[in-house]
């Protein structure tokens, strides 16, 4: 299989779980793309944010037309996500790569760790203006620098915090998640740009791969538990994290 075609045929397999898990596909991408593709870590990362918004535009879409999203959730939680996205991505191109592979790593095992200790189906709660959305908002800003720092849609973060702080059940927070993670891409890629570290020629297949996957994954959203989403979330992470660490402890 020539290149551009492993990179589409990945691409849209990651699309496609990550549009069930509302992470945006850039905890997967990124791996992939070191260690199975051997770009450089910083050049992936920038390659994921781009697959990350079109993994967002093609999932977000869709649950919009489900009433799944929380519009009044997304556009609080975005105005501290993506001062935290830009700043991170200002700052990334000064962390050594294997450091970066550490950060990432201990993420998802400590991410995986609060869904699994998460709610199954939360109820909403009537003091979430008073209680939840301040914590959430500062939660925001740590997960916007996920996104800037390490090219993922800070789904992780904010899938469990929603959960945890606003009542969200999982698909609400997975749905609210997929539209927010494009918003705060596109601003943390910025900085990418400007340094040079978007692999413009791989960028087609990527986000064809990836929007395509997000289309299908969408499709079935409706039809999975959502105990069984969590789980898939949870064991995604973890594999990903010990290949990370791998990775991270060879730099």
């Amino acid at each position: 299989m020539t290149q551009p075609l492993l990179i589409f045929a990945l691409a849209v397999g990651v699309g496609g779980l990550s549009s069930l898990l509302g992470i945006g596909g850039g905890i997967l991408l990124v791996p992939i793309f070191t260690l199975i593709l051997k770009l450089p870590i910083h050049q992936a990362i920038a390659l994921s944010l781009c697959c990350v918004m079109a993994t967002s535009v093609t999932a977000a879409t869709k649950y919009l037309s489900k009433n799944l999203i929380d519009l009044k959730a997304v556009l609080l939680l975005e105005t501290t996500t993506i001062v935290g996205s830009y700043l991170a991505g200002k700052m990334a191109g000064l962390v050594p790569e294997g450091i970066i592979s550490i950060i990432f790593s201990v993420l998802m095992i400590a991410s995986a760790v609060v869904m699994l200790l998460g709610r199954h189906e939360a109820k909403p709660k009537d003091d979430a203006v008073g209680t939840g959305y301040p914590l959430a908002l500062g939660v925001s800003v740590f997960a916007g620098g996920l996104v800037g720092l390490l090219g993922i849609g800070g789904g992780i973060v904010k899938v469990p915090i929603m959960q945890l702080t606003l009542g969200k059940s999982v698909k609400e927070a997975v749905a609210a998640s997929s539209m927010m993670i494009g918003i705060s891409a596109a601003v943390a890629v910025i900085p990418y740009m400007s340094r040079g570290d978007v692999p413009l020629d791989w960028v087609p297949f990527a986000t064809l791969g990836t929007a395509l996957g997000a289309f299908a994954g969408s499709n079935l959203f409706h039809k999975i538990e959502s105990l069984y989403i969590k789980l898939l979330f949870t064991a995604v992470l973890l594999y990903t994290a010990i290949s990370m660490i791998i990775e991270g402890l060879r730099r």
